[in-house]
């Protein structure tokens, strides 16, 4: 036999080998993709970031397939194994092995809409999220103080802000669950384009877009009527330019952790960067999260000659330009806040 003949005879035998392989891995792959026909539906989550391998072994798990193997094969025969989402499903058991890849290509990841109101903290805001499944409290405020996160995102910016306050109040639509840090980023890019949209040109004072933001957090919580926000706006901005301590109340109950509801005259003693009633300045961060009407009136405040305002017992204010007034006032206040006690 020649050589010719030798090398014709292996290759035929490889072609018939191979041919074998292929036809028993199709019979191996038509088994498998029968149905397993397990007794009654079964429900399987699939969580964000989940992968080829991790995603098998649940549905061999839960009795959805007949081999994890195959279907890793599979998915990666096909390229989609990239593709695979997230979500609940719910398998009656007689899908082969194809029905259950195309209902994970489709998806059927469960949305939530979840409202995030003015004037809260990152941990409140935390807490609605978890609260509603979207995501961990721990794990999405690790997310949203990413200095990486907030450097891509205020990159323009000469400081990274701190992220307190940085998440915009608004409805927001969610998978449940989501990755806390694309939730994180949804919020904090939403803040940023609401910024340069409404601080587009520059504050007065000179205070920067940031110094803005902490500015409207104050007046978020300061002003309970929206009409006034643009006057409390303007009373901040004034004592600012006379270099006159803020002494805004909502900065003191920030310091104390938010757990009062009154302050006492010791509480304005308290040692705090945020205590404006001894500080100079804003303070170093915002105070809570602000919306756009708030920051609107940084942007555009009232003009008036303003120094001063005292609650007027209607979750108004009185405002006043000197001292005597704002004294007065005072003084008004505490008699109807005694008054009204007194006949409760």
């Amino acid at each position: 036999m020649n050589f010719k003949k030798i090398v014709s005879l292996v290759s035929a035998i490889v072609v018939f080998a191979a041919a074998g392989i292929f036809i028993g891995f199709l019979d191996w792959f038509g088994e498998m993709a029968l149905p397993v026909n397990n007794s009654g539906r079964k429900e399987i989550t699939i969580e964000s970031g989940s992968g080829t391998r991790k995603i098998a072994a649940q549905l061999k798990a839960g009795q959805i397939i007949n081999s994890a193997l195959a279907f890793r094969i599979y998915v990666r025969f096909i390229a989609v194994d990239q593709r695979l989402k997230p979500g609940v499903y719910t398998f009656n058991g007689d899908e082969n092995l194809y029905e259950v890849i195309f209902q994970l290509l489709k998806g059927n990841m469960p949305t939530v809409q979840v409202t995030i109101p003015e004037g809260i903290t990152i941990a409140k805001a935390a807490a609605i999220l978890q609260d509603n499944g979207i995501c961990g409290a721990p794990e999405f405020i690790e997310a949203v103080s990413d200095p990486q996160l907030l450097g891509r995102i205020f990159a323009d910016w000469e400081l990274i802000p701190a992220p307190e306050g940085m998440i915009f109040p608004d409805t927001y639509s969610f998978s449940r669950p989501s990755s806390a840090a694309k939730v994180a980023e949804r919020m904090l890019r939403l803040t940023r384009h609401q910024i340069d949209r409404i601080f587009s040109e520059p504050l007065s004072v000179g205070l920067s877009q940031y110094e803005g933001c902490i500015l409207a957090s104050i007046v978020e919580k300061e002003a309970a009527l929206a009409h006034e926000r643009e006057i409390i706006a303007s009373v901040f901005y004034n004592r600012l330019r006379k270099n006159i301590r803020l002494e805004s109340c909502a900065t003191v109950l920030y310091a104390l952790g938010g757990h009062k509801s009154r302050l006492l005259y010791d509480d304005l003693k308290i040692n705090s960067p945020f205590n404006t009633y001894l500080n100079l300045g804003l303070p170093p961060t915002p105070i809570s999260n602000f919306g756009a009407s708030a920051m609107s009136a940084v942007a555009k405040p009232a003009e008036t000659d303003y120094l001063y305002f005292v609650s007027d017992g209607n979750r108004g204010h009185k405002f006043a330009r000197t001292l005597g007034d704002h004294n007065r006032y005072r003084s008004e206040y505490f008699r109807q806040r005694k008054k009204k006690s007194n006949s409760q």
